[in-house]
């Protein structure tokens, strides 16, 4: 808060209180060591160029306020992107009593909003490095209702008990500032350096090149938004703790104590983002630039060009009377509304939004599943929009499960408001209680509406809610064809997000020594034929998609649909294949048998080698009429290489040596790819085991499939001994199983279309 009125008796405040190096490098430190024993998710975002600069030309920092600790998590995360020391503000009452508190605030950059002369005391400090971290809504927003009925900003106000427009001092001192700094670029390139030396020796600088340096500096105001997510409503240690001492807590302070102490304690993600800089000059005319000097040259010190009310014995002599107050507001709405739009989406965000807008429709009741389809169809549109969307809204892997089962952090959300009885389950439905449009005051509103809390926080974010309103309209119109186009757009997105997991220096080593070039994605080839036949091709092991495409060409060419899968853990990193179970690699050709489905009544599975082995589970483990035949290309069952009997022993022993050494004793081994623009040039020995023990569970017992089943083994395959056929065709218990040579002495027959099998195979499924 920046104005104050007039206080009586106001004990004495040092005119310009320094800040202690050491004190701040202290809680520095202090804030760091706390941020990793609570393991603190603070994550200051600064993805491209743009965020970056904006932490080091910046001077004025505005951030929203929700919580007691977000008065100081700034500070912090300037200091760590800059190195500068940063100013904030504080209400007056932490200034009076206790001095050696008073000290200490003021030694880490804090001063009172009564502080003589502070606006003029916080541009000198401005002029001299330091960066301003200032809160214009004033007090903390609980119900971050921050927009009218009318989509005007404004805020409730604690004291006056009713709305109110947000604190407009930043734009006041950022505009002073600037015109200060335009007088004296222009006394400088007239040749007035007396005027230019007065305000140097004024301002303490040792010379006027070091001012001029600093004048020629645009004035900048970067306006920033955190966002938490989840907020949890549980108890928390904070609140045990202070029960336990003290046996009344007052309403307000326990709603504190719950909210506020679950998002230090309960994982709570804090994201922090600047909103594109605000340059100031630019909020000047060029005629009012020409006029700039003149009246600042009617000032005598910074403390008169800065002081807020107007004399009438020197009319037009304060730089108010120049319109400032037009133009503050006119900057201030401007900060305002860039800062919220700097909030970070997430899933909490859209559900809440969501099951408000059907409230108000009047629905109070809806299928579960419906539901869930309907929040996956508003993320995928959001997706669209230049707006921030939290990480769990890029993982295809996690936001995608909701259409489906559910996710972890939906689960969190709907038992946090069925805790609060504003959404019941019952029979399969979403109950969407009355207590939904209930009025809470501040102080309530976190604990006993959390939904509208959420919604609330992204209520200004116009484009945001008028598409969550469009796709509930629109959501009956969704046919199966096109959910299933959102679905494969998802996997297309996947292999980008799983790229940046293992971009850390810890994987440069292997992934320098990658060597394929092809597109490694999923492709999707759709036949004009509304009533074509679909194929689904499986890669194989340290491979990709790209090793099917000239088969999938083929096909299409023959007028089917083609969808190319790529399983979990290949085309990025071989650490990422690493980190993956045989259950992902099941889980992918699943997801690609989901999104061809509704394409065609008739499906062809094909996989090659180890996607031959899950083209086989998937067709006994998911019985279907639709599935018309599956073929199986150099499936393997037993190995050339005798060394694989070890990889058991060898990945055992990794494991246990990763108690000591996190990479484990020997995580990859060489490998010599026939076709090195499509395979990894390291085989990870976990991927080995885990290939081990796909080949275990689907020999365990017969295979049942009721389809056509085709096995292609060649004759001189250097790694696939050739008794793999003989024993898959003898576990396989179809209505008709044929066995099929092919004559070549490499392993990837399909990829080079050795023995024209691409050609044997097109002929088959036609």
């Amino acid at each position: 808060m920046l104005y104050s009125p007039k206080i009586p008796n106001m004990p004495d405040r040092p005119l310009n209180p320094e800040i202690s190096n050491t004190t701040y490098g202290l809680c520095v430190k202090a804030f760091r060591i706390t941020r990793k024993l609570l393991k603190l998710n603070i994550k200051l975002h600064q993805n491209n160029e743009a965020e970056m600069d904006a932490a080091k030309t910046g001077d004025i920092f505005l951030f929203n306020h929700f919580a007691r600790f977000e008065t100081f998590i700034p500070q912090y995360m300037i200091h760590e992107a800059t190195g500068a020391y940063c100013r904030s503000i504080a209400s007056s009452e932490f200034f009076d009593g206790d001095e050696r508190f008073s000290q200490f605030l003021y030694a880490i950059g804090v001063v009172p909003n009564d502080l003589p002369n502070l606006f003029s005391f916080l541009a000198r400090e401005i002029l001299h490095d330091r960066k301003l971290v200032i809160f214009p809504e004033g007090g903390m927003v609980k119900d971050k209702r921050v927009v009218d009925i009318q989509g005007r900003f404004s805020i409730f106000s604690r004291t006056a008990n009713e709305r109110r427009k947000h604190h407009r001092g930043a734009a006041v001192i950022a505009l002073a500032l600037d015109a200060f700094k335009s007088a004296l670029l222009h006394d400088f390139s007239t040749g007035n350096y007396s005027q230019v030396e007065r305000w140097a020796e004024q301002l303490d600088f040792d010379t006027t090149e070091l001012l001029m340096i600093k004048a020629l500096k645009p004035t900048v105001i970067v306006p920033s938004h955190i966002t938490f997510y989840p907020i949890r409503v549980n108890d928390n240690i904070l609140y045990q703790a202070a029960k336990l001492f003290s046996k009344g807590i007052n309403k307000r302070y326990a709603e504190e104590l719950i909210i506020e102490g679950n998002l230090l304690f309960k994982d709570t993600d804090m994201d922090i983002r600047f909103s594109k800089p605000i340059v100031i000059g630019q909020y000047w005319r060029w005629w009012e630039k020409r006029l700039l000097p003149n009246i600042v040259h009617r000032f005598e010190s910074l403390q008169e060009l800065f002081t807020l009310q107007p004399e009438t014995s020197r009319l037009g002599g304060r730089i108010q009377a120049f319109g400032l107050r037009k133009k503050s507001n006119l900057l201030r709405d401007d900060y305002m509304k860039s800062m919220y739009q700097a909030v970070t989406i997430n899933l909490s965000h859209i559900a809440s939004y969501l099951i408000l807008k059907l409230y108000q429709q009047g629905l109070r009741k809806i299928r579960c599943v419906r539901f869930h389809k309907m929040l996956y169809i508003c993320i995928k549109k959001i997706q669209d929009s230049d707006y921030h969307l939290h990480r769990s809204l890029c993982n295809p892997e996690e936001y995608g499960s909701i259409a489906s089962r559910g996710s972890s952090r939906l689960d969190q959300f709907l038992s946090t408001v069925q805790s609060m009885n504003l959404v019941g389950i019952e029979h399969g439905h979403y109950i969407l209680e009355e207590k939904l449009e209930e009025d809470f005051k501040i102080d309530e509103i976190r604990t006993e509406n959390l939904i509208c809390v959420y919604a609330n926080e992204i209520a200004p974010l116009s484009k945001v809610t008028s598409v969550i309103d469009l796709a509930i309209k629109q959501f009956n119109q969704i046919d199966t064809r096109k959910f299933a186009d959102y679905r494969f757009h998802d996997q297309l997105l996947a292999l980008d997000w799983d790229r940046k997991m293992f971009t850390r220096k810890r994987y440069e080593e292997i992934n320098s020594e990658q060597t394929a070039t092809s597109d490694a994605n999923w492709f999707f080839l759709k036949s004009p034929s509304d009533s074509a036949s679909a194929v689904l091709l499986i890669h194989g092991f340290l491979s990709s998609p790209a090793e099917m495409r000239g088969l999938g060409d083929r096909l299409h060419k023959q007028g089917h649909h083609v969808l190319g899968v790529r399983l979990k853990g290949h085309g990025t990193s071989p650490w990422d294949l690493r980190d993956r179970n045989w259950q992902d690699w099941q889980a992918s050709v699943a997801r690609g048998y989901e999104i061809i489905k509704p394409f065609s009544q008739s499906i062809h599975i094909v996989g090659f080698s180890t996607g031959g082995l899950l083209a086989l589970l998937h067709a006994s483990t998911n019985p279907s009429k639709k599935i018309k035949s599956v073929t199986s290309v150099s499936t393997p069952i037993d190995f050339k290489n005798k060394n694989m009997k070890f990889v058991p022993l060898l990945h055992h022993a990794n494991k246990i040596v990763r108690w000591v050494y996190s990479e484990g004793l020997v995580p990859f081994r060489p490998n010599e790819p026939e076709n090195p623009e499509v395979n990894y040039q390291h085989i990870p020995i976990r991927g080995l085991y885990q290939l081990q023990l796909l080949i275990d569970h689907l020999m365990e017992k017969p295979i049942q499939i009721d389809a056509v089943v085709h096995l292609y083994q060649t004759d001189l395959d250097p790694s696939i001994e050739p008794s793999s056929l003989d024993k898959l065709y003898q576990n396989i218990k179809a209505p008709n199983v044929e066995k099929i040579i092919i004559h070549a002495d490499m392993h990837g027959v399909i990829y080079r279309n050795l023995d024209d099998i691409q050609q044997k195979i097109c002929a088959k499924i036609k």
